[in-house]
């Protein structure tokens, strides 16, 4: 049971470190200041301190998971990017290290992000030419 309370958190965190901080420290950055300079350097000094700050907290929260979820363990292989040609073939290699959950809810949620991006862009954004009041 606590390791499906682990799970959710990983995964709902997943996605508030790519959607919710992101979102959040631009809204939170034009609340507290009063033009659009403050406002782009306090949203560049606040949301990656935030998102690290998530992101460490996922990964010990993913340190739990794994200790108490347990299972098979998992071999640690180098990236696909460093492994040659003539090694052995990536099913091979996926088949024995298998995905953490963590590996799997930092991808989905990072490709929601851009999807939720390029839709707001592409049809909710719009151009203002006069700057802030």
């Amino acid at each position: 049971m606590r390791t499906t309370y682990l799970a959710a958190i990983i995964v709902l965190g997943s996605f508030c470190l790519w959607i919710g901080v992101p979102v959040g420290g631009l809204w939170l950055a034009g609340r507290v200041t009063t033009d659009a300079l403050t406002a782009v350097l306090f949203a560049l000094i606040a949301i990656p301190l935030s998102m690290a700050i998530v992101g460490w907290g996922l990964y010990r929260a993913n340190a739990h998971y794994e200790a108490l979820h347990g299972g098979p363990a998992r071999h640690r292989s180098p990236p696909a990017w460093r492994t040659s040609l003539g090694e052995e073939r990536a099913s091979t290699r996926r088949r024995a290290g298998g995905r953490s959950l963590i590996d799997v809810a930092m991808t989905v949620s990072a490709s929601a992000a851009l999807v939720v991006l390029i839709v707001w862009f592409f049809f909710y954004a719009e151009l203002r030419l006069t700057p802030f009041p």
